[in-house]
């Protein structure tokens, strides 16, 4: 394979392609159907769309085909089929999403949700990293490699619209599309993050995650603080109370077995491998407030809590009123949203289920405590790497990057990605992506390196290029 010529086609087809379609899906106020319920009617859904599927017609791929699957009330989703080169050169499932997060103020100067901007050499934009790039990307590996005559595999993609909703509908359509799927030897996910721009990373866990909203009510109604405080425990310290049994309130460490795995000695490896490249960036990335410091200076240890240990949040609350309202009054209730990770291989059905038994187990003072569980999801971890496949990565890695590759757990949740996993238990997976610690996914200044897609997509090529050597051996 001549590396250089596809390095520099790639690169060209970047700049000449995709960031420019990345510039006009940006500018479409499209959000994901959580976050928009007009997205069946305004039209915004299809021509963010359209703006991506637009941009692989034009490529002119030899026997591409795509179909876009609707049914009412259920997101949109994007199927494409590219034959393999020659019979017999096995299949490759690629996934990407095209909804977006919701906007949020205080973007840089020049830059805004829908206003895509170039700055010192990165792409700022609401959905251009997360996850508008993984189709024209896709696209454009995939032409790369005709064009040159490198021989690929068959190659299906699927890129749905409701990945920010949570994928509710999404294992419904691979259901229906499993005999036009087949059976994949590699999924691709390009959806994940980065620990840094020096490597190619790829991501061997996902956590998954349980929310609980807990409600804790004291009194039927509020009543003066200076009457009654003394007498009645406010819930904000019924709550504390309850807290302490989840968490330790001095190490964070989470005080239930039941949401624990097992951290084997190649787990360990892996977290080990990752603290030594990232160095001080494993730190130094994290928007401190002056002053503060982190639960340890072992950088094994937080790299292991990150991805492989169970965590909490207190993400939300309500009953709580702003400063401007807040008078003296013990109020008969607060609701506290809390957020909990959990490492693969912790179902996330045993997981709610003892969260509600303590949370809800001989209530302080004899408080009201409800629990509601808007959503959970189990975490992943995928299948050993074939040799091959290990092979291919770290040769890609030393030849773009000049470094090994590096298997790095993500503290967030992909949960499709343990539902394709089910459904087809021997593919190998490859969970890649763009989002780096200062990309901000889901917040202001989104955005991506693009030196580093660069680099990804040539690393993607070469691992394409030796299934299609292998599967045709």
């Amino acid at each position: 394979m001549d590396s250089e010529s596809l390095r520099e086609r790639l690169e060209a087809g970047v700049d000449n392609g995709i960031i420019p379609t990345l510039m006009d899906y940006i500018r479409v106020p499209s959000l994901s159907p959580a976050f928009d319920k007009d997205w069946e009617t305004n039209g915004k859904m299809e021509q963010a769309m359209e703006i991506l599927v637009n941009y692989v017609k034009s490529l002119n791929i030899t026997g591409f085909t795509h179909e876009i699957l609707k049914e009412p009330g259920i997101p949109w989703l994007f199927f494409a089929e590219f034959p393999a080169t020659a019979p017999g050169l096995g299949t490759v499932l690629m996934y990407g999403h095209m909804d977006k997060q919701p906007h949020f103020s205080g973007w840089i100067e020049g830059a805004d949700n829908t206003s895509p901007a170039i700055i010192d050499g990165k792409l700022y934009g609401r959905g251009g990293a997360d996850d508008g790039y993984a189709l024209p990307s896709a696209a454009l590996i995939i032409k790369t490699m005709d064009d040159l005559g490198i021989p690929r595999g068959r190659i299906v993609y699927i890129g749905e619209n409701e990945e920010e909703s949570g994928s509710d509908h999404l294992m419904d359509y691979v259901k229906k599309l499993k005999h036009k799927i087949g059976e994949p030897d590699i999924i691709v996910c390009l959806d994940s993050g980065i620990g840094d721009y020096e490597h190619f990373w790829l991501t061997g866990s996902l956590r998954g995650f349980t929310a609980l909203d807990v409600t804790v009510k004291v009194l039927t109604v509020g009543q003066h603080s200076g009457d009654v405080s003394g007498v009645v425990p406010s819930s904000f310290r019924v709550f504390r109370q309850i807290l302490d049994r989840i968490e330790d309130p001095r190490s964070g460490e989470i005080l239930i077995p039941e949401l624990y795995t097992p951290i084997t000695p190649e787990i360990y490896e892996h977290a080990a491998g990752c603290a030594r490249a990232l160095g001080p960036n494993l730190l130094g990335k994290i928007n401190w407030q002056p002053g503060m410091q982190p639960v340890t200076h072992d950088p094994v240890q937080l790299v292991l809590n990150r991805t492989y240990r169970p965590t909490l949040c207190v993400t939300g609350a309500q009953g709580l009123p702003d400063l401007a309202n807040a008078g003296n009054l013990l109020r008969p209730s607060t609701t506290f949203r809390l957020s909990v990770r959990l490492p693969p291989g912790v179902d996330s059905e045993v997981a709610a289920a003892k969260l509600h038994e303590v949370i809800t187990k001989d209530p302080p003072y004899g408080a009201t405590i409800e629990v509601k569980i808007p959503f959970k999801g189990n975490g992943f971890a995928p299948n050993p790497l074939e040799p091959w496949l290990s092979d291919a990565l770290n040769v890609a890695g030393h030849k773009y990057f000049g470094n090994e590759f590096l298997v790095m757990g993500e503290g967030g949740s992909i949960p499709f990605m343990g539902m394709l996993g089910k459904e087809f238990p021997q593919a190998q997976f490859m969970i890649i992506g763009i989002l780096s610690s200062d990309s901000n996914a889901h917040s202001a200044n989104e955005n991506f390196s693009i030196a580093y897609l660069k680099k990804l997509l040539c690393c993607l090529s070469e691992v394409l290029a030796q299934h299609g050597r292998r599967t045709k051996a």
